[in-house]
């Protein structure tokens, strides 16, 4: 597409210089900068056009001309009007004015209209082998950052499109541009998270330009509703007045608690140990999700990944603490082979 862009540009340069050339008059000018106007303005249009759902762009062409020939009938009906005939037939500039006034008012109108009812239509509607429609999911920029969205992609509970807001993609590229560490991590990490669901053909992922005249949040807000989308976030304000509009939100903090394992006294874990506890002889590590696993007797083993029992849950505000002691005996030789499997990984990692 690039190639046929360059040599379309090529071939009105050389007819540019020819006609400079051989007919080096005003009018050619006028008629050269007319023609770069217009060059400009469809490529303007081609990149909105590329941007936006091919749907939408067919749906608004069709409504367009609907509206022009809407404008055309009324005009007809305008001229067998005596009183507004003469008016019309007059040729002055306010005649003219209020005909073009008409056509683009009921063309734009069209085209609005047509790319409202887009996704209204089942013509336009992927259907689902279980004769259903397909969900649509509107991903936000921390759910990107976050990581998960990507595994949950890949199985059936994401089952639908995705599309990601264009500015969400220009807010991680800033991030990745960033002279802080953190910040450059985070768009990173977005990033990639984009990439890999663009590699994943289980699922259509498209970028999307949303109107955020009235903010992101309810640009966001607006363009699921008017899209029949669910947002998938973790921003509570989204998620307050998605509730109040009664838009369906996926927030992947409340199903990773949901699918949290139950933790009893007596069940076995395997953890890390990074730092000592408040009591003589504690080591602390956490688990996958966050929660705290304080272990007894354990300090010199700091450092080392180690397989514990549970002896104690306690809910705090924080999360769940967990205590936890070593096993012991014939444990021992298994937690010396988790620490060399462990740092096996580690090492093969770093490399």
């Amino acid at each position: 597409m690039n190639y046929l862009r360059v040599v379309f540009g090529l071939l009105l340069v050389w007819a540019g210089a020819l006609a400079v050339l051989y007919e080096p008059d005003w009018v050619t000018y006028a008629v050269l900068g007319g023609g770069a106007a217009v060059l400009l303005i469809t490529l303007l249009l081609e990149a909105r056009i590329l941007q936006g759902d091919p749907r939408q762009v067919v749906l608004g062409g069709i409504g367009l001309v609907i509206g022009l020939l809407l404008a055309s009938l009324i005009a007809a009906v305008l001229m067998m009007v005596p009183g507004t005939a003469a008016f019309l037939s007059s040729g002055t500039y306010l005649s003219t004015f209020g005909l073009m006034l008409l056509f683009l008012i009921l063309g734009y109108l069209g085209a609005a209209t047509g790319r409202s009812i887009t996704y209204d239509l089942t013509l336009f509607r992927q259907a689902e082998q279980n004769g259903g429609t397909k969900a649509r999911f509107l991903i936000g920029e921390k759910s990107l950052i976050d990581g998960r969205i990507v595994k949950l992609a890949e199985t059936p509970l994401l089952a639908g499109e995705i599309i990601v807001p264009r500015f969400v993609v220009d807010q991680l590229n800033q991030l990745a541009a960033s002279h802080v560490p953190i910040e450059r991590f985070r768009g990173e990490r977005g990033l990639d998270s984009l990439r890999r669901l663009q590699q994943n053909r289980m699922r259509a992922v498209y970028i999307r330009e949303l109107d955020l005249l009235h903010g992101e949040i309810e640009g966001v807000l607006d363009y699921a509703v008017q899209h029949d989308c669910r947002i998938v976030t973790q921003n509570p304000e989204m998620i307050k007045e998605a509730k109040r509009r009664s838009i369906p939100v996926v927030n992947l903090n409340e199903i990773a608690s949901m699918l949290e394992p139950e933790i009893l006294s007596g069940d076995e874990l395997v953890v890390r140990l990074i730092k000592p506890g408040k009591e003589k002889d504690q080591a602390v590590g956490y688990l996958d999700n966050g929660n705290m696993v304080v272990v007894e007797n354990a300090r010199p083993d700091i450092g080392r990944t180690v397989r514990v029992a549970v002896t104690g849950i306690h809910q705090t505000r924080a999360g769940t603490l967990i205590f936890a002691k070593r096993r012991d005996g014939e444990e021992g030789e298994r937690n010396e082979a988790i620490t060399a499997e462990y740092e096996t990984i580690e090492g093969a990692g770093r490399t």
